[in-house]
């Protein structure tokens, strides 16, 4: 592999990983919502917990894995147990409605629960899942036929260059925004993000009770 391909391989990978991470979900909801309560580093570790699990999804489909994660069998109880999560993030949220502070006040950064929160949302995401043993495994595939094995280990390097882009991005995007929220937009924020994660928790539970239909 020439270092000309070894670059585009790589900077092909970013730009897969920046589209797998930029459509508004429950991950981008979160990250903007923590980062706008509790500053940058709050709505940064949401996103790096995310991305731990999706390099956890990018090795197993490098490991040819992928026919067992794609087992119809595992549809419902993958569906199932995301919606279950979701649904707990959402709840959380909202009932935290009434004790949102304004983003000036002081407020002490649960660093690593909001890493905690990323991995789980990431690990109980049927769509992550989705992505990876179907998209994933095509890119691996591409990488593997374009410069030989090797390039399948450059490729999920790039794509977690992409995501980490992506997800530092949004994050300084939402402590900028932090600066022009009141207490009452913060308790808008919170209950919005809530509401829009709560959506994507009853997907999640139709699409399991559709796949034993």
């Amino acid at each position: 592999m020439t270092i000309t391909e070894l670059f585009g391989l790589l900077g092909y990978g970013m730009v897969i990983g920046v589209a797998l991470a930029a459509p508004i979900g429950p991950i981008n909801i979160e990250i903007i919502a923590r980062g706008i309560r509790g500053g940058f580093v709050n709505g940064w570790l949401v996103g790096l917990g995310a991305l731990s699990t999706d390099t956890v999804y990018a090795v197993l489909v490098v490991s040819g894995l992928t026919p067992l994660a794609d087992s119809p069998r595992l549809r419902f109880p993958l569906f199932l147990a995301g919606g279950v999560m979701l649904s707990y993030v959402a709840l959380k949220s909202l009932r935290a409605i009434r004790d949102t502070p304004a983003p000036s006040d002081h407020i002490t950064p649960r660093r690593g629960r909001s890493y905690l929160t990323g991995v789980l949302i990431a690990a109980f995401s049927p769509m992550g899942i989705v992505y990876w043993v179907s998209v994933g495994a095509a890119l691996v595939a591409e990488a593997v036929a374009r410069v030989g094995s090797a390039g399948a280990p450059v490729l999920v390097g790039g794509v977690f260059l992409g995501l980490l882009a992506w997800v530092t991005s949004l994050s300084v995007l939402a402590q900028i925004a932090r600066r022009f929220v009141t207490g009452r937009g913060m308790r808008w924020v919170t209950g919005i993000s809530g509401v829009v994660i709560l959506g994507f928790a009853a997907y999640f539970f139709i699409q399991a009770f559709q796949s034993i239909g």
